[in-house]
């Protein structure tokens, strides 16, 4: 293990620590030695200096490998460290491991890290040592390379020698390993450093009943013995084993492994084969149609053996049943099972039965069966030998077929936005209906994203989609089911973005004979809706019909809404006026979207000698002055605002347009005089 120690505060004292000695390692093995530095305050990342000390030199430093100067190595290491075959792994800014690779045996000897010092001054330590023994691999692993043909049910001993002259106390580990081509190897019994047992998930069963069994017999004989082979068991066996040494920190650590040469093992099946077809009437079906599945095993001397059969949808398990022919069901079929519509049994010996009395189009799909054949033990027991399954047998569950067809009519194709919409979703059957509808208003918008206006389920619950929730909350929205065949949908006071495709969904319902509904048919139509913006076209113009304006005289302005909108739509106009001399604007007087009149803060000199009405028939507004003076001359401009009332009666305002500008002189009698008209309107 690796101990990492937090890099210290200025004040503490610098410690090396390297890997406790000595270590015991092998020619030849991959050795890693760890050292950490701690203490120290910066900078984060910390160098490391590797040297070792020869047993026939202990007092003389040769130096190994350095992360900080590529020329540290002597040159009895620079070509180790070239290649690669020395080099040192940072594991952290004050970790490190000194690996290598290929472990001769005059690398033994007194190892150092030392860590140069990084600071203004030397306090602590900046290096430790430990020993590294080396010793020779002496671990053998033998086994006799051969080929044996085997019949099933044959029993198998193979033997393996292990052996070792190391004179430290070591353990060791034997494992029996299967394989075939070139899948991975599989454990098929294994002994470990400790003296326990242990099998590989395909083998433990057999293990645990004495089936597989691993024997030491003396000091360096392993026997494998499988009583019973199986076809699965055909492959190559052999023997690997390690040689474990423990560590001064009480840590195991395998020093070597060895793999014997292995043994061929061919297995010839005996005559208990078996195969496995799988039929039914037919492919096609209706809703509520019966099905029948039989699986059939061919084999010789079915009753004297044992044999368990799965039934499978969409590879999906229905049922199971054992050789004592008890069926178990899968959750999601038992309420089927326990209400008579779906039935597991074995018909005899050799036939078992899966029957659907009633399908549902759900029922659609694949459908298959299993059979495991099982092997009784001594000890009553049973384990799995071999499973078969034939081809998915495929059906398809058509639904009930409907006769309805839906058509779709709306009050207009092309309104303004804020007028209404009246949309009726007319069913129609070729006889009598077979059960409910539910019936879906959906909205397709420009960009082909749909979304559910309201809907109407098969019981009569009526339910606004998400989006339109609170606009249905105040009536915006409204479904209604005029006559059982016949359903309608208003959208009051119309906003630009209810434009769009409007598509009624219609989906028929009938009770199936367990008593739940099933769908029998859809059918959906649908009606364009194309709306023009309130604010498409909106424009002002200030005009004066006054040809002259002298003192005394009256004049009179207009301000021109275009386009003309119905009275339902409010626009509010406000007349502006720059008095001669100034560069500000201020509001004159304003005729509100509610149909009032608001003067302005400065207008007390106009308000009795000005008159401003509003024409019945459009929305434009005129402006009278009389007996015209020098304070009514200046420039005047109208502002019109064209607004919406939501659903909510929270107003929103669509538009503000700004009108030319309209210069009026007043002179004295007998001037000549003009109206100046910048037809700047916006």
């Amino acid at each position: 293990m690796l101990c990492f120690s937090p890099i210290g505060v200025a004040s503490a004292q610098r410690q090396v620590a390297v890997q406790e000695g000595p270590l015991y390692r092998t020619e030849g093995s991959h050795i890693t030695i760890w050292c950490n530095v701690s203490g120290y305050q910066e900078p984060s990342e910390q160098n490391f200096q590797w040297s070792i000390y020869l047993p026939s030199a202990p007092e003389r430093e040769v130096q190994i490998v350095s992360t900080m100067d590529s020329s540290f190595p002597y040159a009895i290491y620079t070509q180790r460290v070239r290649s690669g075959k020395i080099y040192v792994e940072r594991v952290q800014g004050n970790s490190a491991l000194l690996h290598i690779t290929d472990l001769q045996a005059r690398d033994a000897g007194e190892y150092e890290c030392h860590t140069p010092n990084t600071e203004d001054r030397y306090f602590g330590s900046y290096s430790a040592k430990m020993n590294l023994v080396v010793i020779p691999d002496s671990l053998q692993t033998t086994a006799i390379p051969q080929t044996l043909h085997k019949v099933e049910q044959d029993p198998l001993e193979l033997t393996c020698e292990v052996a070792t002259e190391t004179f430290q106390h070591s353990h060791l580990s034997v494992a029996w390993l299967r394989q075939r081509g070139g899948e991975e190897p599989v454990e098929v019994i294994s002994l470990s450093r400790d003296f326990v047992l242990h099998s590989s998930s395909e083998y433990a069963q057999r293990q645990s009943l004495g089936e597989v069994r691993l024997d030491k017999l003396g000091s360096t004989t392993f026997r494998l013995t499988v009583f019973h082979l199986q076809p699965s068991d055909q492959g190559e066996f052999y023997c690997e084993a390690a040689e474990w040494i423990q560590d001064p920190d009480g840590s195991w650590y395998a020093m070597t492994r060895k793999r014997s040469e292995g043994t061929v093992v061919n297995i010839q099946p005996t005559d208990n084969e078996f195969t496995v077809r799988l039929e039914t009437e037919k492919r096609l079906y209706t809703v509520g149609d019966p099905v029948e599945f039989k699986c059939i095993l061919e084999a010789q001397n079915i009753p004297d053996r044992y044999f368990a059969v799965s039934w499978a949808f969409n590879s999906s398990l229905i049922a199971s049943m054992g050789p004592n022919a008890v069926p178990v069901l899968n959750s999601e079929f038992t309420h089927r099972e326990a209400k008579g519509q779906l039935k597991v049994a074995k018909e005899s010996d050799s036939v078992f039965v899966l029957k659907i009395y009633h399908l549902r189009q759900e029922d659609s799909g694949k459908y298959n069966c299993r059979v495991t054949e099982r092997e009784k033990t001594v000890t009553g027991e049973f384990i799995d030998k071999e499973s078969k399954r034939p081809k998915n047998i495929p059906i398809i569950v058509l639904p009930i077929k409907s006769s309805i067809s839906v058509e779709v009519a709306s009050n207009a194709s092309v309104i303004l936005e804020g007028e209404n919409l009246h949309f009726s979703c007319s069913i129609r059957t070729a006889g009598r209906p077979q059960g409910r509808f539910s019936v879906i208003w959906q909205l397709v918008d420009r960009q082909n994203r749909r979304s559910n206006i309201m809907w109407l389920d098969r019981d009569g619950t009526m339910q606004p989609g998400a989006s339109y929730w609170e606009r249905s909350s105040f009536g915006g929205v409204q479904m209604e089911q005029v006559q059982p065949n016949s359903f309608s949908l208003g959208i009051f006071n119309s906003r630009k973005e209810d434009e769009g495709q409007y598509e009624c969904h219609v989906t028929e319902w009938v009770r199936a004979v367990d008593g739940e509904w099933q769908i029998v048919g859809e059918r959906r139509a649908s009606t364009p809706i194309s709306i023009t913006a309130l604010e498409m076209g909106f424009a002002v113009t200030a005009i004066s019909r006054t040809p002259g304006v002298t003192y005394s005289d009256s004049f009179d302005l207009q301000c021109i809404i275009k386009p003309h909108y119905p009275a339902r739509v409010p626009v509010s106009v406000t007349w502006r006026f720059q008095p001669v001399g100034t560069v500000e604007f201020h509001d004159l007087v304003t005729f509100t979207r509610d149909g009032g009149v608001q003067w302005g803060d400065r207008s007390s000199s106009f308000r009795t000698r000005t008159a401003i009405e509003k024409a019945e028939s459009s929305n434009n507004v005129r402006l009278s002055i009389s007996r015209a003076s020098d304070t009514e001359a200046g420039k005047y401009q109208c502002v019109a605002e064209l607004w919406r009332r939501n659903y909510n009666n929270t107003w929103t305002r669509l538009a503000e347009r700004t009108s030319n500008l309209l210069e009026i002189r007043v002179l004295q009698p007998g001037e000549g005089l003009g109206v100046t008209c910048a037809c700047s309107g916006r």
